[in-house]
C-alpha cells in the first residue's frame, strides 16, 4: 500500500496568534480568486481563510479549502520559508477545480525559490 501523503501539522498555522502575526506583517499578493498574506518564518506553513462571504454553503467552502491545501502540499518544497495565509475571494466559489488549481499555481510561482 502506498504511503499516505498529507500536510503535516508542522506545516500549518494553528493559532490565532500565528494568523495575527502574518496579517500584522501587511505583505500580500493576489489575483482575482485569492489573496496570499505572508510573513517571514523558518519553513513554509499554510493558513487558510475561506469565509461565508465566499459561499454560505459549507460544501463549497470545503471544496475551496481542499484545493488550497493540496496545491500547497505539492508546492511546499519549492516555496520560500514564509508563513502563508490564503484568503479566498467570493469568485472562488464559482470557479471549477482546474481554475482554482491553476490560479493557485500562478501565485505559488511568485514565492518559488526558482523565480
Amino acid at each position: 500500500m502506498p504511503e499516505r501523503q498529507h500536510l503535516p501539522r508542522s506545516a500549518r498555522l494553528l493559532t490565532g496568534a500565528q494568523f495575527a502575526n502574518v496579517f500584522a506583517a501587511r505583505r500580500n499578493r493576489g489575483n482575482e480568486l485569492f489573496r496570499i498574506h505572508y510573513a517571514p518564518a523558518q519553513h513554509a506553513r499554510l493558513g487558510m481563510a475561506v469565509s461565508r462571504r465566499v459561499s454560505p454553503r459549507a460544501v463549497v467552502r470545503n471544496r475551496v479549502r481542499r484545493q488550497i491545501r493540496e496545491s500547497f502540499r505539492l508546492w511546499r518544497g519549492r516555496l520560500e520559508p514564509l508563513d502563508y495565509v490564503v484568503v479566498a475571494r467570493s469568485a472562488a466559489a464559482s470557479a471549477d477545480r482546474h481554475t482554482l488549481r491553476t490560479t493557485l499555481e500562478q501565485l505559488w510561482q511568485r514565492f518559488s525559490d526558482n523565480s
